[in-house]
């Protein structure tokens, strides 16, 4: 980690009574920072936003917030940002106020590295049916997470095709799902483990020229008949998967369209 900052000022270290550190409590964000901007913010944002209506907190003044970011981007232009909303703690005990004001923290990270023969290979995914802990609907993304740190100790060596004790498709370990069905991008709905990536809202609202998206439930057997999988998240874009159990899938053009779309905002391969 590069720096901490709790409303602004540095920190080294979480109050011992961090609701965060107790019971999960409060939201997350996390941003890629390239050349100095934040790609996405808008829809960052907008995810925050949402979330503090479903877990009552006041919302921040988003002008402080924003000159905090413009800050840290000015001094570290290539990064990634994990911004989060930590109710104050009240005393012992799971009760807050209701809505509750908060303390906003910013984590600044060093760049992931990323191979490049991920976006031209693409990822080897292994299905596992899972009974998720948070079983919420609304697809918010707290900082309980469990299921994740689960799902990862699990599959250590292969990627991760989740899904539900029906089969039904939910995601990645760290990102949203997609498959190619013709010139149709389908994704499952938020809730039961699917969260609301601010990658899946970009990719819903803007379609590459010639297809089209859809929100739909999708069983695992669909995905043997899927023209193309992605998985995608905020900081590694969209990562073409290439196999997913036994089944090996090719190269399509629907993948490099979304890569060259969105992957110049994110300083990533387009194909």
């Amino acid at each position: 980690m590069i720096g901490a900052f709790r409303n602004g000022e540095r920190i080294d270290v979480l109050p011992l009574d961090s609701r965060a550190a107790h019971y999960g409590d409060g939201t997350f964000t996390t941003m890629r920072v390239y050349a100095g901007r934040i790609a996405f913010w808008p829809a960052h944002r907008q995810r925050l936003r949402d979330a503090c209506r479903m877990l009552h907190l006041a919302e921040p003044a988003w002008s402080e917030v924003e000159a905090v970011l413009a800050r840290e981007c000015a001094t570290h232009p290539s990064s990634v940002f994990k911004l989060a909303l930590v109710p104050r703690a009240g005393g012992r005990g799971y009760a807050r106020a209701w809505p509750s004001d908060f303390d906003v923290h910013l984590f600044v990270h060093h760049v992931p590295t990323i191979d490049p023969s991920l976006y031209r290979d693409g990822l080897g995914l292994e299905t596992r049916r899972l009974e998720f802990v948070s079983d919420r609907d609304a697809g918010i993304k707290t900082l309980s997470r469990l299921d994740q740190v689960l799902m990862s100790s699990e599959m250590p060596a292969h990627g991760v095709l989740a899904c539900d004790r029906d089969g039904f498709v939910l995601g990645g370990q760290s990102g949203n799902v997609f498959a190619l069905f013709g010139t149709t991008w389908a994704t499952p709905p938020t809730g039961r483990g699917v969260i609301a990536g601010v990658m899946r809202s970009t990719l819903l609202q803007s379609p590459p020229p010639g297809f089209s998206v859809r929100v739909q439930a999708m069983h695992r057997d669909a995905l043997d008949h899927a023209d193309a999988v992605i998985l995608c998240n905020a900081v590694r874009g969209v990562m073409p998967v290439r196999r997913i159990d036994a089944r090996v899938l090719r190269s399509n053009t629907g993948v490099a369209a979304w890569m060259h779309t969105f992957h110049p905002e994110l300083g990533l391969p387009e194909a």
